[in-house]
């Protein structure tokens, strides 16, 4: 799997999750399934080429952010914090079944639930494109997906 974003075209997007929750199927499976986000590049963190990548350098070449509420501990608190900080859009979503702490709330002013793998599709798909043109992109249209599921 290609991991040079350098080669394709689009915005970019981190992902921020717990690595306690079952990230493959709550949100990596959902964003790869998409024809829509297939035209942009996706930073998946916990992918083999970049579980061993420093989340401040993937962090620094997204445009957008997308933050999964669910089970979070420490390092998703430290990655949180730096995207807060970065000023890049912040898409928060948590399982409605699960819930999220209130302290995501103030940080975070809107969190969207969602029930299913076609929930997070279409949040993450309507941040996207509802983002695309307020944020600096790489030249052109192509996808990378920067990393393998496990």
């Amino acid at each position: 799997m290609v991991n040079d974003m350098s080669n394709k075209k689009g915005l970019s997007i981190y992902f921020i999750h717990s690595r306690k929750s079952d990230y493959n199927e709550l949100l990596y499976l959902p964003v790869l399934r998409s024809n829509i986000l297939s035209d942009f590049n996706l930073i998946l963190p916990a992918s083999v080429e970049n579980n061993n990548t420093y989340f401040k350098d993937l962090m620094d070449k997204a445009s957008l952010i997308v933050v999964e509420l669910t089970s979070p501990d420490i390092g998703f608190n430290m990655e949180l914090k730096e995207a807060i900080l970065s000023k890049k859009p912040i898409l928060a979503i948590a399982q409605n079944s699960v819930g999220y702490e209130a302290k995501y709330q103030k940080l975070l002013k809107t969190v969207y639930g969602y029930n299913n793998e076609a929930d997070v599709r279409s949040l993450v798909e309507k941040f996207v494109l509802a983002n695309k043109d307020k944020v600096g992109l790489v030249d052109g249209k192509s996808s990378v997906v920067l990393g393998t599921l496990n």
